[in-house]
């Protein structure tokens, strides 16, 4: 990206939240017990889901970002940890169970050679209550930038397999069938699923929330 390129972002997040909150009503969710995978300092989605929720749990990796967070997210508890490790190792039920989660991952490479949420979706059944309807929310990219630069190649070989496609940009539709699997795999039954634009980039709509009503 040539370095004097302006760059304008526009969030849709109140969007994200309208069509969360329509889903929770539609599906009767109780109100919103949320857990944060990746809540960093909180300024992004966490604070607004927050604001939806009777409580809220975040993890990052980086204890730099704790301030910030309860800054952001005024009723969030924020825990330490590598989520990935922790959901790895972790017993069913042990973390409780939620019906609001989120897995809000870096979009790139990070931590232990993570990519975005690939290494971390399996194991959501995990914070799942058995017989309860949950909503669960996750980012996709399907137009990413920069990806002439030599550092971005092992991410976008990384989405490559995730997505066993070749194309850069993704059909969102086509890739519903990944997303399936991995949920129908946890015994998860899927009672609806939708995307809605959540960031514009330059007037590109690069990224999307990925939503799934579920039931254990």
């Amino acid at each position: 990206m040539n370095s004097k390129e302006k760059v304008i972002w526009e969030s849709k997040s109140e969007d994200v939240i309208e069509t969360m909150l329509k889903l929770k009503e539609q599906y009767g969710i109780g109100e919103f017990r949320t857990i944060e995978l990746y809540g960093g300092d909180g300024h992004t989605l966490s604070n607004k889901m927050a604001e939806q929720s009777i409580s809220f749990v975040g993890y990052d990796i980086d204890p730099e970002k704790e301030v910030d967070f309860k800054k952001n997210v005024l009723n969030g508890e924020f825990n330490c940890k590598d989520s990935v490790k922790m959901m790895r190792t972790m017993k069913e039920g042990e973390l409780g169970g939620y019906n609001l989660i989120s897995t809000d991952a870096p979009i790139c490479i990070y931590g232990e050679d993570y990519c975005e949420h690939f290494e971390i979706i399996q194991y959501i059944y995990k914070l799942i209550n058995q017989g309860e309807i949950v909503l669960y929310v996750f980012p996709v990219v399907p137009k990413p930038y920069n990806t002439d630069k030599k550092e971005n190649l092992a991410w976008l070989k990384r989405r490559e397999e995730f997505y066993k496609t070749k194309d850069i940009n993704l059909d969102l539709d086509n890739i519903y069938t990944i997303y399936d699997y991995i949920l129908k795999k946890q015994k998860l039954r899927i009672l609806e699923r939708c995307y809605i634009c959540r960031e514009y980039r330059n007037g590109v709509d690069w990224m999307y929330e990925f939503m799934y009503v579920l039931e254990k």
